[in-house]
């Protein structure tokens, strides 16, 4: 596998030089010391007033594997894990940046299928003549929507209100089959789910989206290594086309050629009224015209912000019903949560990227479970309080307008302590790497491969516990077509 993700990386990366270097007339981006602009702090932009909209369609196929080793007193457990999926979205996002307001409404609709075998080995350790061998398989379609919308109001330059609402409605169908010793098992299960969860809070600081600056340094050092500039651009200039082309890319048609045509005129009026151009020929219009295609891609932000958020009602519903063993489950939870949290962007000499993230929160919650079958009934509820730490670090690289890498690290721990003196706590750490590719600012290759730890330590019944340490990784290609 390792091979595997070391030949896709290398082969990605050679495509990504060799086409950089056949659309851009043999100026070079792989070597920076050839960037006119390389002092130029883009982490500095400031956003003027934008509306963007973005709609994407999605198709996506993901191989997972896994293999565990799990005790308790009484019991060894081996279990193995393989997992294919496939799965076509569509992604809709209207982002509005004001000295006033940040807001942010998307909506995502997804049609998933997945096919899973799996291999669960147990040894009861009190006797040892009894062991239980498992092999099943289950196929899957799980159609989803999911809505976002969050604001964040600024009653001064870095003070700012947050609020905001999530929800999530989806239909699980699930076909499973399971083989052993005791048992032949072929079951149906359809699962009703619906999540709403609204927020409230209050901050401190800004991040800013930087992309379009990054942009500008890009159009201004492709002009200069083909010698079509009178002079260098300054730093007050870099910034003044950055809004520029923050400006014009508000402006969107369906027809994709006046688009472009509005978008070059507005940029080539700004090199002609200030007198840069030495030669507007054809190799001025096809860089320029390149560097708009590929120079916005990647998102690029720096800032930081703080903030304290409350969730007064996070309310989950399930319902699911099983056949032919006829079976109604449902379940009713609900959260009251608060956070404090804080992100930090920073962009370091234009082709990297650190960023970080945490949070740290508390919550007071409660579930309502009820079984319904042909001749039992039976309810259950409990109460409990959570609390959770988690923290991310990413590492991102832009060697050029088509490419990008990111690692990144993170860990997680949750715990929960109910009212009958249950708890459960739960590790997870994970190390992950992403490749991004462009064929053409509209499609879009990815690639990630994930490593992750996750350590459980549950505590049942007085004298019965549960530890569980499992090992997993996944490897994942994606293909992402954007209509506008």
């Amino acid at each position: 596998m390792k091979k595997i993700i070391l030949i896709i990386t290398t082969s990605l990366l050679v495509v990504s030089a060799y086409a950089q270097n056949n659309t851009q007339n043999e100026y070079k981006e792989w070597k920076p010391t050839q960037d006119e602009y390389t002092n130029f702090d883009i982490g500095k932009y400031t956003t003027p007033d934008i509306v963007r909209n973005q709609l994407d369609f999605n198709f996506d196929f993901r191989s997972y594997s896994s293999r565990s080793n799990d005790s308790n007193p009484d019991t060894d457990r081996k279990y193995e894990n393989s997992n294919f999926t496939g799965n076509i979205s569509s992604f809709f996002s209207r982002y509005v940046n004001t000295r006033k307001k940040i807001s942010s409404l998307t909506g995502n609709l997804s049609l998933e299928g997945n096919y899973q075998s799996w291999k669960d080995k147990q040894t009861f350790t009190n006797n040892n003549s009894a062991n239980i061998d498992n092999n099943s398989s289950s196929f899957q379609q799980n159609p989803s929507l999911v809505l976002s919308w969050s604001n964040k109001w600024y009653f001064s330059e870095l003070i700012f209100m947050d609020y905001g609402i999530n929800g999530k409605i989806s239909h699980n169908f699930r076909h499973e089959k399971r083989k052993n010793q005791s048992e032949d098992i072929d079951q149906k299960q359809k699962e009703l789910s619906l999540n709403i969860t609204p927020q409230l809070g209050i901050g401190y600081g800004r991040i800013e989206n930087v992309r379009d600056a990054r942009q500008a340094v890009y159009i201004a050092n492709a002009l200069s290594k083909n010698s079509v500039l009178t002079r260098n651009l300054s730093d007050d200039e870099l910034f003044e086309l950055s809004q520029i082309i923050s400006t014009v890319k508000n402006k969107r048609f369906f027809d994709s050629r006046l688009r472009l045509i509005e978008e070059i005129s507005t940029v080539d009026s700004f090199f002609v009224d200030k007198n840069l151009l030495a030669d507007n020929g054809a190799a001025y219009f096809t860089t320029l015209y390149d560097m708009w295609q590929y120079g916005d891609l990647f998102s690029r932000r720096s800032g930081y912000e703080i903030s304290f958020l409350i969730r007064p009602y996070h309310y989950s519903h399930q319902n699911v019903k099983y056949t032919p063993i006829m079976q109604d489950v449902i379940n009713n939870s609900n959260q009251h949560i608060i956070s404090l949290n804080f992100s930090y962007e920073k962009p370091f000499k234009l082709n990297w990227q650190h960023s970080l993230a945490a949070e740290v929160s508390g919550s007071l919650g409660s579930n309502s479970d009820q079984y319904k079958e042909t001749n039992y009934n039976y309810k259950n509820n409990a109460k409990y309080k959570g609390f959770s730490a988690y923290t991310n670090y990413s590492l991102g690289y832009y060697p050029n307008t088509r490419t990008n890498i990111r690692v990144s690290a993170s860990q997680q721990m949750s715990k929960n302590i109910y009212d009958d003196k249950r708890n459960y706590t739960n590790y997870y750490s994970m190390i992950s790497a992403n490749l991004y590719y462009y064929f053409s600012p509209n499609l879009r290759l990815s690639s990630s491969y994930w490593f992750t730890y996750m350590q459980n330590r549950n505590k049942e019944d007085v004298g019965f516990f549960y530890n569980s340490n499992r090992f997993s990784s996944l490897f994942n290609i994606q293909l992402t077509y954007s209509i506008f």
